[in-house]
């Protein structure tokens, strides 16, 4: 669980300081039309995450969906955020992150 922990955090470093740096306008997803959907997708990605814990026993198949899960969440981040507030360019950032979250995941299927 300590390497869950650090990847979140050290992946939630990294999302600020290209956020920061990437971002050009304070747009948000909730302030367009896409709110609804972008909801329901975190509903389902918050629950799909309560069974993988719950039902996942094995450690390190539990880091692989949780690698799996990161992935998802930022691809479909990013494209909510390239369809609804494509000015932003904060699905740049969300890009970035889904290729760090693979990347991590590669890298922990392989060790």
């Amino acid at each position: 669980m300590n390497f869950a922990i650090i990847v979140i955090l050290l992946g939630a470093v990294i999302q600020f300081v290209l956020d920061i740096s990437i971002r050009k306008t304070d747009e948000k997803i909730s302030d367009t039309d896409g709110i609804i959907p972008y909801r329901w997708f975190w509903v389902i990605a918050v629950i799909f995450g309560i069974l993988l814990e719950v039902f996942v026993k094995v450690p390190t198949y539990k880091y692989i969906g949780l690698g799996v899960l990161l992935t998802l969440v930022f691809g479909v981040k990013s494209i909510f955020q390239w369809k609804y507030i494509r000015s932003s360019q904060k699905h740049i950032t969300s890009l970035c992150m889904m290729a760090l979250s693979i990347i991590v995941t590669i890298v922990y299927i392989l060790i």
